[in-house]
């Protein structure tokens, strides 16, 4: 009796193992700093950015791999020579070895879609050419068309998707007004704009029989880049709160749009991407709604606060300027297993902006450069901390979770 009893219980524990294993996901999102289909077409052998992003993606191993700034290839864009059209992914998958990621979602954002070419038909490329910046879309921002996409690759079943890229920002908020704001030019924003600079996608998939919903979404940056009549402020917000009603069912104020209804309340999500605000920002509007989502979702911002920040500023300076942005909102019925912000090791040794640099070498670093307010600036950094920066100026974010 006694043998058979602890067969059983062993057999039942097995069983829960496996139920575990089964209802487990592990996700990581990275928001790759602007990778265009220049730099896709150029393959891991000559491009440096690409080469650091493989190097980094191949230490994990994950279920669902979500992207940001990832341009959707359209043809004549950004040049007469590029001739595909939604292709981009396919060739990140093959050129990162992703085996066993076989399904997608990939879809156009708005980004770009009123961007002016050059008189040859080529778009601007740089977006620090003063010719650049007076040809981008005053709108959705962008020198060329599709060029912040979203996208996601995952091994699951697609059971369905929801992609939402035309509805008018009015639609969604009634009480807007958009005579408060401008464009960079000064000329008021148009009455039908779009809510979404990029677009919102809903991915459900089927997960060992439950229905989950990966949610995509970079919302514009909570920041005036200079213009102090932005929309870029109110409509963080207004991005934020849509994703607030998605997956909870309300926000501050009553939604009504024709077509598109919230999550069901049981329902299975994580919703992940660069949100574009900082969680503890006393300030910024949309901020105040990720904390205000935390009280019906949950929301994962980081196990350490002094290391919980996502994107950072140019160079290697002591103090590089760091915010927390990217975030995986997950629902009550999904258990956190683990979750890190992927960073390197920080340790520098800072030379200055003065030559000489007389300071030795201390082993295992390497020297690094960069230009501080036009000066040439130095310092000794680890392989990795080189590595990262070259990769993106975000950090990417992984978690393992489990359907309960």
């Amino acid at each position: 009796m006694r043998k058979l009893l602890t067969i059983t219980i062993l057999g039942f524990l097995s069983n829960m193992s496996l139920a575990s294993e089964l209802n487990t996901i592990k996700i990581m999102h990275y928001n790759i700093k602007e990778l265009d289909t220049v730099k896709i077409n150029s393959g891991t052998k000559d491009n440096d950015q690409f080469k650091a992003v493989k190097q980094i993606l191949d230490s994990y191993d994950y279920d669902i791999l979500s992207l940001n700034e990832i341009q959707y290839d359209l043809p004549s864009v950004p040049t007469k020579a590029n001739t595909t059209k939604g292709q981009n992914l396919d060739k990140l998958r093959s050129a990162f070895d992703l085996k066993g990621l076989n399904n997608e979602a990939f879809y156009p954002a708005n980004t770009g879609n009123n961007a002016k070419p050059m008189p040859s038909g080529d778009y601007y490329q740089n977006a620090n050419d003063p010719l650049a910046r007076a040809n981008a879309d005053k709108v959705n921002f962008g020198t060329m068309p599709g060029q912040y996409s979203t996208a996601a690759i995952f091994k699951f079943k697609k059971i369905n998707e929801i992609v939402i890229t035309d509805l008018k920002w009015k639609e969604f908020n009634p009480k807007l007004n958009l005579s408060l704001f401008a464009d960079v030019t000064g000329n008021p924003m148009p009455d039908g704009m779009q809510l979404f600079d990029k677009n919102f996608t809903d991915v459900i998939v089927d997960l060992d029989g439950k229905e989950l919903h990966i949610i995509l979404l970079h919302s514009v940056p909570a920041f005036h880049f200079g213009n102090m009549k932005s929309a870029n402020y109110k409509r963080n917000e207004d991005q934020l709160k849509f994703l607030e009603w998605y997956i909870t069912g309300s926000t501050d104020f009553k939604v009504n749009i024709k077509g598109i209804k919230p999550l069901k309340k049981d329902a299975y999500y994580v919703a992940v991407g660069d949100f574009n605000t900082a969680f503890h920002d006393t300030e910024k509007l949309g901020s105040a709604v990720l904390r205000r989502m935390f009280t019906k979702s949950k929301l994962w911002v980081g196990n350490d606060s002094k290391l919980s920040f996502t994107n950072e500023g140019p160079g290697y300076g002591a103090k590089p300027f760091r915010l927390m942005l990217d975030y995986i909102a997950y629902s009550k019925n999904i258990e956190m297993i683990s979750g890190k912000i992927i960073h390197p090791r920080f340790d520098n040794v800072q030379l200055g902006c003065k030559k000489p640099f007389n300071k030795i070498k201390p082993k295992g670093m390497i020297k690094v450069s960069w230009t501080e307010r036009d000066k040439i600036c130095e310092a000794f950094v680890y392989p990795e901390y080189k590595l990262f920066k070259e990769a993106s100026d975000h950090y990417p974010i992984f978690g393992e979770f489990r359907l309960n």
